[in-house]
């Protein structure tokens, strides 16, 4: 009863700083979150291996339930994140070279700390799974189920398990203008007034905008808002 209170007034006070953080009692208590304002954070069990090392989360993401949160150092703007997927999955919780694979006898064994990082506007779908140490570019797109082994480049589209590419959202010098533009790092009260439907058009407006944003930072450490 004491934890659910305190861990009420807690989620109150990160959404006073407009902060979406529900179901801590999932979060474990070494973990360490820095979320920008307006990320969300649903029921997503996180278990971040150093408490030194805290996980970034950007503005206008969100995680969906029943996710996992593991070996990940950031997740930048503007994701989404579906249901029932893995961020940071080590490939080897077990030792492969060690006489025995038990950790009821191979107790000392520790896995190599590899993070993710995924970049902004990253769309990943429900039940995929990143493997720790893995790259997601600026703009990709995970399919649902997915198992992603190797880096996605920006605005590629991969599937399948293991998954490989698909195709890119859009061609090369597109891609590559859109990376330039950096869109992200505007006011989302901006953003919303550009044409996002029209790539070309957008690319237009987006010149127009030069005000970058710094969003307010809430920290969680130890299941406490800082």
């Amino acid at each position: 009863m004491i934890n659910r209170i305190r861990y009420f007034f807690a989620q109150s006070k990160a959404s006073r700083r407009h902060v979406v953080l529900k179901g801590m009692e999932l979060i474990s208590h070494q973990s360490n979150i820095i979320f920008e304002a307006h990320a969300k954070l649903r029921y997503v069990n996180v278990e971040l291996p150093d408490p030194e090392i805290p996980l970034k989360m950007g503005a206008y993401s969100y995680v969906r339930s029943n996710s996992r949160i593991l070996h990940v150092r950031e997740i930048g703007r503007f994701c989404s994140i579906g249901r029932d997927v893995t961020l940071g999955e080590t490939p080897r919780n077990h030792p492969v070279d060690w006489v025995s694979t038990s950790l009821s006898v191979s107790h000392q064994y520790k896995p190599a700390l590899h993070l993710a990082s995924i970049g902004h506007d990253v769309w990943i779908g429900h039940g995929a799974v990143v493997m720790a140490g893995i790259k997601v570019g600026h703009g990709a797109i995970i399919a649902r189920n997915a198992v992603v082994t190797k880096n996605v480049e920006p605005y590629q589209i991969v599937g399948g398990n293991p998954a490989k590419p698909i195709r890119y959202r859009f061609d090369e010098a597109t891609r590559e203008a859109l990376l330039q533009s950096q869109w992200w790092l505007y006011d989302q009260a901006q953003l919303r007034e550009l044409d996002f439907s029209d790539c070309q058009r957008f690319l237009e407006q987006i010149k127009e905008l030069n005000q970058v944003v710094e969003y307010p930072e809430v920290r969680l450490h130890d299941r406490h808002i800082m």
